[in-house]
C-alpha cells in the first residue's frame, strides 16, 4: 500500500517543537525590549519585523529559528508606540500572532508555514508603523543604538541563513527545482556511492524504469569506483558533491575541493560532471564564484526529508510524498558523509514506496539533466 499524506508524524512533532521556543523567545525578546525606557523609531523596529519574517521563509527549522524569532521580537518592541494592556491594537495583534503561530505550528511541511510567517510578518510591520505616529508618544526620544544592534544582529543572522538556505540565491545563483508546469521530478542522491546501498537503489529504479542522480563524494568515489561505474554504464547521471564533504572546507575562498573531485571523476571514470551540490547546501558567494568558473551549476533541493536520520522506512515515504510537487527536486542520501561502509538499507527499503507514490501521482521522475534542460557533464574537466 502506498502511504497518502500523513495526519501526524515526527517530521510534524519536530516542527511545533521548534516553534514552541521561537514563540518563547520572541515573547521574552519584546517584553524586556518593551519595557526598557527608551524607545527606537519606529521605521527602525518594522524593518527589523520584516527582515526576520522574510529570513524566516528562507531557513530551515532548527535553532537559528530561535534567534530570528528573539530579533523580530526585538523588531515589534521598537517598532509598536507605548501602548497599555487593554488597547484593541495591541490585543488584536497579539491574537492574530497567536492564532497565526498556532496555524502554522500544526502545518505540515516547512515552505507554507515559512511563507504565511513572513506575509504575517510584513503585515505586523506595517501596521507597527502606522500604528506609531497615532499614539501620541512623539515627546519619547529614539533608541537609535537599539535600533542599531537590531539591524545589524538581523544581519549577521541572515548571512548565516543566506549560506545555509537550499533556496536563496544571494550568495550566487543556485537551481532548487525544476519547471512546475511539468509532471516530472528529479530524484537525487547524496554522499555516496555507497556499499549497502547505491547498487540496490539502483536496481529498484532499474525494475521501474526511472533515472536518477547520483551526488558523489570525491574520497567515495576513490575508495569504489566500480559503483559509481556501475552507475554511469546505467545511465545514471553522476554529480559532483566534494571530496571531504566535511563542516569546515566550504569556507574556503578558493574552494580546492571542486577541483579535487573533478579530477577523480577524469581519472576514475573519465568523465566531468556539469552539476555541483554543496555539502549540507552550505555555499558562499566564493564558491559561487568557482563553481561558475569551472562552467557547472549548483543544483539544491526543494524537498528534504532527513533520511539521513530516519529509521522508518515508511516515514520516509510520508515526508516525501507530503512535500512533493511537478518540479521538485527530491534530495535523499545513500550515503552518509562519503562513508562507504555504512549501513543505509533503510533507504532502499523505502525505494519502492516512494517510486509507487510518485507513480501514483502521475510524476514521472526523471535525470536532472532532463528535468532542468540543461547539460549534465563537460565536454573537459
Amino acid at each position: 500500500m502506498v502511504p497518502g499524506l500523513p495526519a501526524v508524524d515526527s517530521q510534524s512533532a519536530g516542527t511545533l517543537g521548534t516553534a514552541l521556543p521561537a514563540i518563547a523567545a520572541a515573547l521574552a525578546a519584546a517584553v524586556l525590549v518593551y519595557r526598557l525606557p527608551r524607545r527606537s523609531p519606529s521605521w527602525a523596529g518594522g524593518g527589523v519585523v520584516a527582515g526576520c519574517a522574510w529570513l524566516l521563509s528562507q531557513a530551515g527549522p532548527g535553532a537559528i529559528d530561535w534567534i530570528l524569532a528573539a530579533i523580530l521580537g526585538i523588531g515589534v518592541a521598537c517598532a509598536l508606540p507605548r501602548l497599555t494592556p487593554r488597547d484593541p491594537l495591541l490585543v488584536g495583534a497579539g491574537a492574530a500572532a497567536a492564532a497565526c503561530l498556532v496555524v502554522l505550528a500544526g502545518t505540515i511541511g516547512s515552505e507554507p508555514a515559512q511563507a504565511w510567517g513572513a506575509l504575517c510578518g510584513l503585515c505586523l510591520a506595517v501596521a507597527a508603523v502606522l500604528a506609531r505616529p497615532l499614539a501620541a508618544v512623539a515627546d519619547r526620544p529614539p533608541g537609535h543604538r537599539r535600533a542599531a544592534l537590531g539591524v545589524v544582529l538581523a544581519l549577521l543572522v541572515g548571512i548565516w541563513v543566506g549560506a545555509n538556505s537550499a533556496r536563496a540565491t544571494w550568495f550566487g545563483a543556485l537551481t532548487s527545482h525544476g519547471p512546475r508546469n511539468q509532471p516530472m521530478v528529479a530524484l537525487t542522491f547524496d554522499d555516496g556511492p555507497n556499499a549497502t546501498a547505491t547498487l540496490a537503489i539502483k536496481n529498484i529504479l532499474d525494475a521501474y524504469g526511472v533515472k536518477a542522480t547520483f551526488f558523489t563524494v570525491g574520497k567515495a568515489l576513490d575508495a569504489r569506483p566500480d559503483i559509481s561505474r556501475a552507475l554511469l554504464a546505467d545511465g545514471q547521471l553522476l554529480g559532483n558533491h566534494s571530496y571531504h564533504h566535511d563542516s569546515v572546507r566550504w569556507l574556503d575562498p578558493w574552494y580546492p575541493e571542486l577541483v579535487r573531485t573533478q579530477r577523480a571523476f577524469r581519472g576514475d571514470l573519465g568523465i566531468c560532471p556539469a552539476l555541483f551540490r554543496p555539502p549540507h547546501g552550505q555555499h558562499t558567494p566564493f564558491m559561487a564564484w568557482v563553481v561558475h568558473e569551472h562552467g557547472m551549476r549548483i543544483v539544491t533541493w526543494d524537498v528534504s526529508v532527513g533520511d539521513w536520520a530516519a529509521k522508518d522506512p515508511s516515514v520516509i515515504v510520508r515526508r516525501v510524498l507530503a512535500q512533493v510537487q511537478p518540479g521538485s527536486i527530491i534530495d535523499l542520501h545513500d550515503g552518509l558523509d562519503g562513508r562507504v561502509g555504512v549501513d543505509r538499507t533503510v533507504l532502499v527499503k523505502a525505494m519502492p514506496g516512494i517510486l509507487e507514490g510518485l507513480r501514483a501521482r502521475g510524476l514521472q521522475p526523471v535525470r536532472l539533466d532532463r528535468l532542468l534542460d540543461v547539460p549534465g557533464y563537460l565536454d573537459h574537466c
